[in-house]
């Protein structure tokens, strides 16, 4: 996902929330997910006319200006080959976990228009509940991956999902009584994606110090080596107080190197310094998944930190990569929530995004 750095790095500035919608907090669900939201269209080409009209370059990868993104998705959404999908590193795992019978609740940001008119039909009509803040002065994000010859040519704009806002998450804890938050001796997943970060050092803060404590868990997402850099004292923070932290090996290799470490050993090593239980998952794509933790029961003290390694299932046709981190993420977490042992957890997630990636989007066969 480097090539939304481009996108993540341009953040509009910010707006109080307008409306906040599709909020379903009767039922508080296991795993709650803040993420960045973009209304996802993959189009597959016959010709690379659309490409020669908005001057892109077969297979580049970047932002583009919010008008001519929308402009360019209205064109390409009129293909019959035309796949939409809500988008976004946490939205992918809500969308999995809902797959695989776990649902959870996602809270994010879209503008005031057809696009997140879209958005929202969609996730009625799979069952995905979100609470979505409707910023009026911007345009809901958007990535557009135009496939041409199996050369994908795709970009982005976050819009709205910049100016998610504090009052939006506080509102909906206190909303009537019926707040999404389970009490805190059950057992609870915060997941907050690494892309949500920037510049949401109050919602970050805020989920830390008033929402986590006892079994209501942190579970946090680097994303991407960008976002690590970039944001390297808070991503610190965040991966000390969280209960589980994932990232492949580049990742966590920015992560060791943005805090002055030299390995991710030793980065590790300062991450479970500060006490409490932790797991760490550094995946690394075929080769599998190695695991660092000191986890031994899930209402016992730490144990020793330990290292294990699992091999990654063999994928026989491997079509898209795309979105394997987070549905990972989301065979663990559910695999978790059923009481399953670590080991069996690690092998569900990877069995999960092994499926994931013989699909073209984060989708399951």
């Amino acid at each position: 996902m480097e090539y939304l750095g481009y996108v993540y790095e341009k953040i509009f500035g910010g707006n109080p929330p307008t409306d906040d919608t599709q909020g379903a907090f009767h039922t508080p669900r296991k795993v709650i997910c803040f993420g960045n939201v973009l209304l996802d269209r993959l189009v597959k080409l016959e010709d690379p006319e659309l490409l020669e009209r908005y001057d892109l370059k077969l297979g580049s990868k970047g932002e583009l200006d919010m008008e001519i993104l929308n402009q360019l998705a209205q064109e390409a959404s009129a293909s019959s080959q035309c796949l939409t999908n809500p988008g976004g590193s946490a939205l992918n795992t809500a969308r999995i976990l809902k797959q695989l019978g776990t649902d959870a609740l996602f809270f994010g940001a879209v503008g005031a228009d057809e696009s997140a008119e879209e958005l929202r039909q969609i996730l009625r009509e799979r069952g995905i509940e979100a609470c979505l803040q409707t910023v009026e002065t911007a345009h809901t994000g958007q990535c557009v991956a135009l496939m041409y010859k199996d050369n994908p040519t795709l970009y982005a704009n976050i819009g709205a999902s910049a100016e998610f806002a504090l009052e939006t998450l506080s509102h909906a804890v206190s909303h009537d009584g019926q707040s999404f938050l389970r009490p805190v001796e059950r057992k609870q997943i915060l997941y907050v994606e690494g892309f949500f970060v920037p510049q949401r050092g109050d919602v970050c803060e805020y989920i830390v110090q008033q929402l986590v404590r006892e079994r209501r868990r942190l579970a946090l997402n680097l994303s991407a080596p960008y976002i690590v850099r970039k944001n390297s004292h808070v991503m610190l923070k965040l991966a000390r107080l969280a209960f589980f932290v994932f990232g492949n090996q580049q990742e966590f290799e920015a992560l060791a190197e943005a805090t002055g470490h030299n390995s991710i050993d030793k980065l590790a090593e300062e991450l479970f310094s500060g006490g409490g239980t932790k797991v760490l998952f550094i995946t690394k794509g075929s080769a599998g998944v190695q695991v660092i933790t000191n986890y031994v029961t899930e209402l016992g003290s730490p144990g020793p930190i330990t290292f294990e390694d699992y091999r990654a299932p063999r994928v026989e046709h491997l079509v898209d990569a795309t979105g394997a981190g987070d549905a990972f993420v989301a065979g663990f977490l559910h695999a978790w929530l059923e009481k399953r042992s670590l080991g069996e957890c690690v092998r569900m997630a990877s069995d999960v995004a092994a499926k994931v990636v013989t699909q073209v989007g984060c989708n399951l066969p």
